[in-house]
């Protein structure tokens, strides 16, 4: 083809920056075989991703996010897998390679307080995201203690999901001081308890 750059020729859909492949049940093997397709891209890069509901585990996401530290994501959905406290402390690992992120949804995750945790600690750092989806995961006190220092802190945060995560009276307190205590970012929505 006349004037094509030769990379894009040979490149199968040069364009596309946004990839939906959420109910494929891929699992690890199929995320492996992914990210294989996607480094093969060269310098394009995606802004959004959505693989939710895959059966996904955490070494499944170990590949995900290695793939995912060259591209500039504005948006990442990796809800309704298995990632669990594991693959969630990998996510949190990564966060701060991911400049542009602003949405990430890691909701129905078998996520417990370990990985809202490690997740938690990286949030403060990683000033671009402004919707968190964690409904869905079980989370303790001390999640509900750490999510509410990070909603405290945050600079942009703004959307909250925490639909189903089995938050005590005494956990729902600890996150309504954090969302009340940060003077910079209203909170504009937040799914999970009457606050």
């Amino acid at each position: 083809m006349k004037g094509v750059p030769e990379t894009q020729k040979s490149q199968v859909m040069p364009h596309l920056d946004r990839l939906d492949l959420s109910n494929n049940i891929l699992g690890n093997e199929g995320v492996k075989l992914l990210t294989r397709a996607v480094s093969k891209r060269g310098s394009k890069h995606f802004v959004e991703l959505r693989l939710s509901n895959n059966g996904i585990a955490h070494n499944g996401i170990e590949n995900v996010m290695n793939m995912l530290l060259q591209h500039n994501l504005v948006s990442l959905s990796l809800d309704k897998n298995a990632i669990g406290d594991q693959g969630c402390q990998l996510i949190a690992a990564s966060l701060l390679s991911m400049k542009m992120l602003s949405r990430l949804n890691l909701s129905f995750n078998q996520i417990g307080s370990r990985g809202v945790n490690s997740l938690m600690r990286s949030l403060v750092a990683c000033d671009s995201i402004t919707y968190l989806g964690l409904s869905g995961n079980i989370m303790k006190i001390s999640g509900a203690v750490a999510l509410g220092f990070t909603l405290a802190q945050h600079p942009r945060l703004e959307e909250l999901d925490v639909d189903n995560c089995c938050l005590s009276q005494a956990a729902q307190c600890h996150i309504i001081a954090g969302i009340i205590s940060n003077r910079w970012v209203p909170m504009k929505r937040m799914n999970g308890f009457e606050a």
